[in-house]
C-alpha cells in the first residue's frame, strides 16, 4: 500500500513536471520563435521607419511642387532660379567667387 501511494505521488510529480516544461516551450516558442514577439518587435520598428521615411518624401514632394508652381507662375521665381544656375540677363557679367573653403 505504501509503495502504491508513492507511486502515485511519483506519477503527479512526473506530471506536473512535464506540465511545465511544455507551458515554458511554449511560452520560449511565442517569445522567441517565428512570428514571436521579437519578430513582432522588430517589425514595428522597421514599421515606424519607413513611415518616417515616407513622411520624410512627401514634404520634399510638396517643397518640389510649391517650387514648379512657382517656376510656372513667377517671374521673379524663375530669374532666381536661372541666376543660381548661373545666367544672366544679356550685356550683364556675371562674377563667379569661389566658395569659402573650411580648413
Amino acid at each position: 500500500m505504501a509503495n502504491k501511494k508513492h507511486t502515485l505521488k511519483y506519477r503527479k510529480e512526473l506530471y506536473y513536471i512535464f506540465l511545465i516544461m511544455v507551458v515554458g516551450g511554449i511560452f520560449l516558442l511565442s517569445f522567441i520563435g517565428p512570428g514571436g514577439y521579437l519578430e513582432l518587435k522588430k517589425a514595428r520598428l522597421e514599421l515606424q521607419q519607413q513611415s518616417a521615411r515616407v513622411d520624410e518624401l512627401r514634404r520634399s514632394n510638396a517643397e518640389r511642387m510649391q517650387t514648379i508652381e512657382a517656376l510656372r507662375s513667377d517671374n521673379e521665381a524663375i530669374e532666381r532660379h536661372a541666376r543660381k544656375k548661373g545666367y544672366g540677363r544679356e550685356n550683364e557679367i556675371i562674377q563667379q567667387l569661389p566658395e569659402d573653403s573650411e580648413d
